[in-house]
């Protein structure tokens, strides 16, 4: 674009115009306009303008180069300017979300309230920001949002208002995800896996469902606590989110009982948890009440155990055989053995005729295997020597602070009452029969199943699997920070953890269905962090990925041979988006 000066002959002499030239992109021809009017030449003739044609030809010129100079001044590289950067690694979950078709359903969800933004691109956008770069909501509008390719401007009340929408109907939003997931893949019910965990609260006082209770990272602040159900193929089912301060064992009951009727399940369910959910109701509601299955882990330590039981769990006779299980190079990885009895069960239950609580007993035919690893023993044996130090540091010189004790609790002994069962001063002392009795069972673990036709080695196997909820909710804390939980609401915690659970649902759908199990969650975390450009042209980006081991890997799996082009065009770009395909059709 410039300016130059038009001389146009009219009936009254010539006319003077500043006019400016420009491309029409539309037109694709060289259009111009009048800026400026100076008038008829003989009416600018004066003292000081003689010449208006020479006059007016200077002053088009000093604008030209005003506005040439200020061009340049603008366009000049700016030492605290950072470049345009977008993040493009998540086009997988994209793809993805796309493919599951869930956006429709979500619309009409989302109808009745007028919203005046997406709220399935809300829902997109903060579980791309929750995998890329998790923080506060505040953050994620201002700092990650702008950086995600094709991102939608939404502001952060409009974040706030949509996770306080959706978390007040969580569960619908679990039910649709599942129902869109199965028109591609069947779920395997068999086994189901289940386990539970807490979030603290980064707040003074409890409220709602953030109360005080037993934080699993030994925090005092309001927890919340989570269960998780995961299907055979290890891909979450459902979540459910409960009180801090209630016991996690009835939600194993609930969650499965919801699920099976939520989701038509039909047929026998082994149910799959590990001893913190094992409790005589839990058993009676699976063998009893539903007719399911279960596989518990049983404490081989402290009062949970009779005497007959700890001595079979170490005897080694021709009746107790063991079997040993080792690697190519005939070392030992575990040993197993198996017995089936009858046990019998208690358990206290409200009776709603009388209100008063009753004595259930029932009896169940389980079988109980019992696993011994080395590699386990040596490493329990070294932690509990090191709690008896601690132990013994404050039974004997008072080194270490009761409160500070910890575990190591269990191996301080304090008499109050002398043999007459007369009051005395405290007597702290270690417990070596618990130290003793500890270490002797080291590397043991107990699993008590419902079903004795199941071999002891599938069993052992099938309880193993549960490292996979495990490193579920170690992902969730860790790699996409649900934890601490800055928001207050209780229907906005909820559409902040059910955010949270979509991620971690839809990475383990990529790693376990779309990739059969041949980049882990934690690779695909890493590639989409890591696969970045800087947009250098109007249609032209640089690569700046450094991960390329990771790069390699996704590359393969997808395909796709411009993951590790140093240049991209736009339409490339466009064609991650748009053309990847991932889902089975």
């Amino acid at each position: 674009m410039a300016y130059y000066l038009r001389k146009e002959k009219k009936k009254k002499g010539i006319y003077l115009q500043m006019y400016e030239s420009h491309w029409d992109k539309e037109k694709k021809q060289p259009r111009s306009n009048s800026v400026m009017a100076f008038g008829y030449v003989q009416d600018l003739i004066s003292d000081e303008i003689p010449d208006p044609v020479a006059y007016y030809t200077d002053f088009v010129a000093k604008k030209n180069a005003d506005r040439a100079a200020a061009l340049a001044e603008k366009t000049r590289p700016r030492a605290f300017t950072a470049p345009v950067e977008y993040n493009l690694g998540h086009f997988l979950l994209h793809t993805l979300l796309e493919e599951l078709n869930v956006r429709n359903v979500i619309d009409i969800l989302a109808a009745q309230m007028r919203f005046q933004f997406s709220v399935y691109d809300m829902i997109a956008q903060l579980i791309f920001s929750r995998v890329i770069c998790p923080c506060s909501k505040a953050k994620t509008v201002s700092a990650v949002f702008p950086h995600l390719y094709n991102s939608s401007p939404i502001s952060e009340d409009q974040v706030y208002d949509g996770l306080s929408f959706i978390g007040g109907s969580y569960k619908k939003y679990i039910e649709l995800f599942n129902h869109c997931y199965e028109q591609y893949y069947q779920r395997d019910f068999g086994n189901v896996f289940f386990d539970c965990t807490n979030y603290y609260f980064e707040i003074d006082l409890p409220y709602q469902d953030k109360q005080k209770g037993p934080s699993k990272e030994n925090r005092h602040d309001p927890v919340i606590g989570q269960a998780l159900l995961l299907d055979a193929d290890l891909v979450p089912v459902a979540m459910q989110m409960y009180p801090g301060n209630e016991s996690e064992k009835p939600y194993i009951r609930k969650i499965i009982e919801e699920m099976k009727g939520r989701y038509k399940v039909s047929g026998k369910t082994v149910q799959v948890a590990d001893k913190g959910l094992n409790c005589a109701r839990n058993i009676y509601a699976a063998a009893k009440e539903a007719d399911d299955g279960y596989i518990f882990s049983k404490s081989v330590h402290g009062r949970n155990l009779s005497q007959k039981e700890k001595k079979w769990l170490i005897l080694e006779n021709d009746e107790n055989v063991w079997k040993d299980y080792r690697d190519k190079d005939g070392n030992l990885l575990f040993r197993l053995k198996s017995c089936v009895d009858t046990f019998s069960y208690h358990f206290e239950e409200n009776d709603p005729k009388t209100g008063k609580d009753t004595t259930k007993t029932f009896s169940v035919t389980e079988k109980r295997i019992v696993s011994y690893n080395p590699a386990l023993a040596k490493k329990q044996k070294a932690e509990i020597r090191k709690m008896a130090d601690k132990a013994s540091g404050y039974a004997t010189y008072k080194t270490v602070a009761r409160e500070e004790l910890g575990d190591s609790a269990k191996y301080v002994k304090i008499t109050n009452i002398d043999k007459n069962g007369k009051r005395i001063k405290p007597v702290v002392e270690i417990d070596k029969e618990k130290i003793e009795e500890d270490l002797k069972y080291a590397g043991y673990n107990l699993m008590v199943t419902s079903e004795l036709d199941m071999d002891p080695l599938q069993v052992y196997r099938t309880y193993h699997s549960l490292w996979k909820i495990e490193e579920s909710f170690r992902i969730t804390k860790s790699y996409l920070d649900a934890r601490p939980v800055y928001v207050h609401k209780k229907e906005t915690i909820y559409g902040h953890f059910l955010i949270c659970y979509l991620s971690l649902f839809l990475l383990r759908v990529l790693e376990i269905k779309v990739f059969k199990n041949k980049i882990n969650s934690y690779d695909l975390i890493h590639f989409m962090r890591d696969f970045r450009v800087v947009k250098i042209e109007k249609d032209s980006y640089i690569n700046i990925s450094r991960d390329q081991a990771v790069n390699e890997k996704v590359k393969e799996l997808t395909g796709l041979t411009t993951l590790d082009a140093l240049y991209l065009s736009e339409k490339e770009v466009e064609n991650l988006f748009k053309n990847c395909m991932l889902l089975d059709s």
